[in-house]
């Protein structure tokens, strides 16, 4: 079994389980906090590679650059996103219907946790990789029938060409590894110990979910530098 994007969602649920149940509202607040600091360090890393083979930090770069594609799981399955476009100009309107982490977090019973990483999550990644770059959550799942996604004066159409730079995608064993040190990170910033404590709890539900083989490979990232490409 590998990581997948419900494996993610696990650890996104329990990470808000904990903020919440320990600190209410002040905890929903680091958790929103974690959600950014993990999608601007994503964005970042993507805007670095950008950089460094000299394309500009535009819409079409940043999709260029994405480190997310579906797992082996997920596409086996069917079940993964699916964009419908629906505008190109002024602004580049887009789409999302199904969306794999709206069902997950559904059938984890997390809908609460989901609601606040689906509105802060996109805009957060194009922050990070550009402050010029006015890309806006519209819509998600948890409000409406499907998710909606903004980006204004993209410059972009169907016609823009864009080549996937795929050798820069990674596995969701890093994906799930990025989401639980950034949010230990958030956690330990904003309560010290008792964040320490709550990052253990988290692995510990990890691996009594998914295996002691599963824990011990998100543990293998503990050395990790996520703000680096």
């Amino acid at each position: 079994m590998g990581f997948t994007e419900k494996m993610q969602v696990f650890l996104i649920a329990a990470w808000y389980k904990e903020l919440n149940e320990a600190f209410g509202e002040r905890g929903r607040q680091a958790f929103v906090l974690a959600v950014k600091h993990y999608a601007r360090q994503r964005g970042e890393r993507m805007a670095q590679r950008a950089v460094r083979d000299g394309q500009p930090l535009n819409y079409a770069s940043y999709c260029a650059y994405c480190e997310w594609a579906p797992s082996e799981e997920t596409l086996a399955s069917g079940e993964g996103c699916v964009s419908h476009l629906r505008s190109t100009a002024p602004d580049y309107v887009y789409e999302v219907y199904p969306c794999v982490w709206f069902t997950a977090f559904k059938e984890q019973n997390a809908l609460e946790a989901g609601q606040l990483y689906c509105r802060y999550l996109d805009e957060a990644i194009a922050r990070g990789f550009s402050s010029s770059l006015q890309f806006y959550t519209v819509e998600t799942q948890h409000c409406a029938d499907r998710c909606v996604f903004c980006i204004r004066d993209a410059d972009f159409g169907p016609d823009t060409a864009v080549q996937r730079r795929t050798e820069y995608v990674k596995g969701f064993d890093y994906h799930c590894a990025h989401t639980f040190y950034a949010f230990a990170e958030t956690a330990a910033g904003v309560f010290g110990q008792r964040g320490g404590e709550m990052a253990a709890r988290v692995l510990e539900a990890f691996g009594a979910e998914y295996g002691e083989a599963m824990r011990r490979q998100l543990e293998a990232f503990a050395g990790e530098n996520f703000d680096r490409a």
